[in-house]
């Protein structure tokens, strides 16, 4: 309770009455009685209770007493209102001061727990207990939630982490290769036992990793190719818990960690990028294609190297990886068969050279303001999409079930003299604040709270009701917003799926339901002829 401690503290030294009070009566003899007591007299005084020098201590004489019309508040004569604890109040808001809330007519102590929401409470779901969707300061509970190839984790205030879908390779970390989210809600199974609270999350395609509290790198799931980083193959999860689960060793100490299909990115504290795990199209960006961690720790990888202004941002795809420098400056490495790296050809990069052998990425339009630069990364399967500071969003890459936005089906970055950078920004009707790429869709969150995708929509990834592709001959602006049931605070794409966090920190998944990803209870598709709003937040605390 938010005020315990404070009425406790109050009911030692607060003695509220009615009528007559102690200073009034006392001194009185018995014969001249107290005014407004059944069977008493209300004989003239022969004290001066009031204090004020007049000798008769009679309310109504514009001495100060109460309940003389004389300005005094509290005393019900048209004066202004007592408004202070323990004053008699209407139920109204305003008839107590802030703090203070009218029940039972008296003016009493705000109070979190008790299943009413008051003025400056966001919830209150009647009891004291922590991290079950209305915490105990009468705050929701902050969630994110990450998405992955069929299933997605949550991260939940105090740095719980909460998985549901397809638990293929362990990568849910319950010790179990049982699906959640199928038959069950994601509440009824609970955390993933850890060995500390989780900072920050990334979810790839068949494995997850987090950083810690500690400063440490944990990871589980899917082992091969070492897209762990510890040196092995074996998966993690799948039959053991995650409680003594080790720390990656990086060489580095991370900020935040980037996963992808079959790899895995750390960013440092010294603005350096180590990749590690799958590595057949030189996505690590060590100049080879030899993977790392599968029989050595990640730590042996080489760092990816763009220059010497370090690294600000880095996201990792299916099978490619982009950053930012501390200069504005994209690059981009791996496989390029459709042009998502952006460089006009389909060469791959990163395999058998230096990830920036072909210089930066022509990315910035020339309708951007020159201090423009780059916020987010979200990378699909085959197309890379750019956040700018200005909020306007471009994709390139693979464009075959309109995934870029710009209305057509063509791939764009693999053909001599196209350039990210000659493209038109996405038309999305407001300014974007995120962006997420799903296999080969897109999604944005716009300023205002709604959200917006387009590609490829066989099982509603766009959320829209309707199983039609958007993007691929028209504009995304050319049918409304997804319908959420409130506005969204963070969205997350995985392989056929998206979450997002509304604003009350509730949570609504659409597209593929296969193995529970979506979180209902079943392995229903959700957006192909129905809204997510139309079937609500799932139960996840």
């Amino acid at each position: 309770m938010r005020h315990a401690k404070w009425m406790m503290a109050l009911a030692g030294n607060l003695v509220m009455t009615t009528g007559c009070t102690v200073p009034f009566c006392d001194v009185l003899p018995e014969s001249e009685g107290c005014p407004g007591f059944a069977g008493e007299s209300t004989g003239s005084e022969t004290a001066d209770p009031d204090d004020t020098g007049d000798g008769d201590g009679d309310p109504g004489d514009g001495d100060g007493d109460p309940g003389d019309g004389d300005g005094d508040p509290g005393d019900g004569d048209g004066d202004p209102s007592c408004t202070e604890l323990g004053c008699m109040c209407d139920g109204t808001p305003e008839s107590c001061e802030p703090g203070l809330i009218c029940e039972g007519g008296e003016c009493v102590p705000q109070t979190c727990g008790d299943g009413t929401p008051d003025d400056d409470e966001s919830c209150d779901d009647g009891n004291d207990v922590d991290g079950d969707g209305c915490d105990t300061d009468c705050t929701f509970t902050t969630v994110e939630v990450f998405a992955g190839n069929g299933r997605a984790c949550a991260l939940i205030e105090g740095g719980r982490v909460r998985c549901w879908g397809s638990a293929m390779f362990g990568g849910l970390g319950y010790g179990n290769l049982d699906d959640i989210g199928d038959d069950e809600t994601p509440a009824s199974v609970g955390d993933v036992t850890l060995p500390g609270p989780v900072r920050s999350l990334e979810v790839g395609d068949f494995h997850s990793c987090a950083l810690f509290e500690d400063d440490l790198v944990r990871c589980w799931g899917i082992g091969g190719s070492g897209v762990l980083g510890y040196g092995s193959t074996s998966w993690l999860g799948d039959d053991e818990t995650l409680r003594a689960l080790p720390a990656v060793m990086l060489g580095g100490t991370a900020t935040y960690v980037a996963s992808g299909g079959g790899h895995t990115c750390a960013r440092f504290d010294t603005a350096d990028v180590r990749c590690w795990g799958y590595n057949n199209h030189g996505q690590l960006g060590t100049g080879t294609t030899t993977n790392i961690g599968d029989d050595e720790p990640a730590s042996v990888g080489g760092l990816v190297y763009l220059g010497p202004n370090g690294i600000s941002l880095v996201a990792a795809g299916r099978s490619h990886t982009c950053a930012v420098t501390g200069a504005d400056d994209l690059f981009c490495w791996g496989l390029n068969n459709n042009g998502r790296l952006g460089y006009g050809n389909i060469d791959n990069l990163g395999d058998d050279e230096p990830p920036n052998s072909n210089g930066a990425v022509d990315v910035y339009p020339p309708s951007l303001p020159g201090n423009a630069s780059i916020v987010q990364l979200a990378l699909g399967d085959g197309h890379t999409c750019v956040l700018f500071s200005t909020g306007d969003v471009l994709c390139w890459g693979g464009g075959a079930r309109g995934q870029l936005g710009q209305g057509n089906t063509q791939n764009w970055g693999d053909g001599l003299n196209e350039a990210p950078g000659d493209l038109t920004p996405i038309s999305l009707g407001g300014v974007a604040t995120a962006i997420s790429a799903g296999y080969d869709f897109t999604c944005a969150l716009l300023d205002g709270g709604d959200v917006r995708c387009w590609g490829r929509n066989t099982d509603g990834q766009l959320g829209l009701g309707v199983p039609a592709d958007i993007g691929d001959d028209e504009l995304p602006t050319a049918v409304d917003p997804i319908e959420l049931g409130g506005a969204a605070i963070s969205i997350s794409s995985g392989y056929g799926h998206t979450c997002a966090v509304r604003e009350d920190y509730s949570v609504v998944c659409w597209g593929s339901g296969y193995g529970g990803g979506l979180g209902y209870g079943n392995t229903n598709n959700v957006g192909d002829d129905e809204t997510p709003a139309s079937v609500g937040a799932i139960e996840l605390l």
